[in-house]
């Protein structure tokens, strides 16, 4: 006769909480068996559904320079300098400062 988890045994087999579990069998997520109030999950069918929720390849990071939509770095100082400080009399000052 087949083995079947209870929730505690397959939350601790997933490294997840029993609540989350409950949801996805509620949400009919996860494929399982109800008997009256208790939920028990076939190993073989958990297995198959892991592997049909496997997700293929790890995301490549964002190279630095494309970071916020820029593709030069030059034009991200020059604008945050922009807003930063603008010029009086041929001088640099902060915004809302004057130099005397």
């Amino acid at each position: 006769m087949k083995q079947y988890l209870d929730i505690a045994a397959l939350a601790e087999r997933l490294r997840i909480k029993r609540s989350t579990l409950y949801a996805w069998a509620e949400q009919r997520t996860i494929p399982h068996v109800k008997l009256g109030r208790l939920l028990r999950f076939d190993p073989d069918e958990i297995e198959a559904w892991l592997q049909n929720h496997r997700r293929e390849g790890i995301p490549e990071p964002a190279s630095p320079g494309h970071r916020h939509g820029t593709d030069n770095i030059d034009a991200l100082i020059a604008t945050a300098k922009a807003e930063v400080y603008t010029r009086a009399a041929g001088n640099q000052t902060r915004q809302g400062q004057t130099r005397r």
